[in-house]
């Protein structure tokens, strides 16, 4: 009898343990996890620090030898190219034998000629405080739509005269940019040589004199706002494929109308919309973000969606009678 019950307990199958609690993840995955965010933190700092700091620098152009000059300072708020026009304010400064000693107030009235669109004569005048004036230049040789590498030139062309009436002279003239548009960068480079036109139309070539600063900026998009929208088309390229992987899986799966599926495609043809509006800059619709991502985003989800429905009908109809052919 012993033996039977020995036999018996040996045969019986023995129960599976039960899985313990999941295991966290190991020190060595912890601390590269930790350096990845730490190095893509410092990389970013890195990126800001070159792109408002390195590169916001103030760019002098003009006679820098000369200590009996005056200073036209530029300082660039907004870049519009919708409306094509730098907004900035000018300031007229003077230095050296210009001002008087004790007070740096100018000793004779300025006067600032420049081919700006708005106020292009701003004067200065002598034994009162110097103060910004608003003007706007025209932005040039760029297309919007080319968003976000679209690009231009604006030019720039400054003189001073000191004096009144008769007793007006040129007098040398360095020019201070500085750009605080954050989502443009500026860089002028300053002409050496200028068109001269005489009275029987035709043009010569001449150096620039030291009274005459003319000065051609190329303007493009910061890197942040490049980034920004690069980031943006590909995530709705990445919308796009969650799209068609949805529409895939109902349809493969012969699920009808699934209302989950159905709403996550709904709710995302409509959330694109604000997506592409939140691009800095508002390019205009038609712009080649547009025909890169937010077109062909619409356009997959709509018909993902569309899709979606009719074959779930289709199925939900065919169900509805084989149960009645079966009844």
């Amino acid at each position: 009898m012993s033996t039977s019950t020995l036999s018996r307990s040996t045969s019986t199958p023995s129960r599976s343990t039960p899985t313990g609690s999941p295991r966290l993840p190991s020190l060595a995955k912890l601390i590269s996890l930790t350096l990845l965010v730490v190095t893509l933190t410092i990389l970013s700092i890195s990126l800001y620090w070159l792109e408002h700091h390195k590169g916001r620098h103030a760019t002098v152009l003009g006679d820098t030898a000369n200590p009996d000059h005056m200073t036209v300072t530029v300082l660039i708020q907004n870049i519009d190219p919708s409306t094509a026009r730098v907004s900035a304010q000018l300031e007229l400064r003077g230095a050296g034998s210009l001002v008087d000693e004790h007070t740096h107030d100018l000793k004779e009235d300025a006067t600032l000629i420049s081919n700006a669109v708005t106020n292009p004569t701003v004067v200065s005048n002598a034994n009162e405080r110097p103060e910004f004036v608003s003007v706007q230049f025209a932005l040039r040789d760029g297309v919007i739509t080319d968003y976000p590498l679209d690009s231009y030139t604006a030019n720039f062309y400054f003189h001073v005269l000191v004096g009144n009436g008769t007793n007006q002279r040129a007098v040398p003239i360095r020019v201070l940019f500085n750009n605080i548009d954050a989502f443009f960068k500026m860089a002028p480079t300053q002409e050496k040589s200028i068109e001269v036109h005489r009275g029987d139309g035709e043009a010569k070539t001449i150096a620039t004199p030291q009274s005459l600063v003319a000065a051609t900026a190329t303007v493009k998009r910061s890197t942040s706002t490049i980034m920004f929208a690069a980031f943006i088309m590909v995530f709705m390229w990445c919308l796009t494929i969650a799209a068609l992987i949805a529409a895939w899986y109902v349809a493969s799966g012969k699920l009808g109308l699934f209302w989950s599926a159905l709403g996550f495609l709904g709710t995302l043809l409509f959330a694109l919309i604000p997506l592409r509006n939140a691009v800095p800059g508002d390019p205009p619709i038609g712009s080649l973000i547009d025909f890169a991502a937010f077109f062909i985003a619409e356009g997959v989800v709509s018909i993902s969606l569309i899709v979606t429905v009719l074959h779930g009908y289709h199925i939900e109809i065919s169900k509805k009678q084989k149960d009645i052919s079966l009844d």
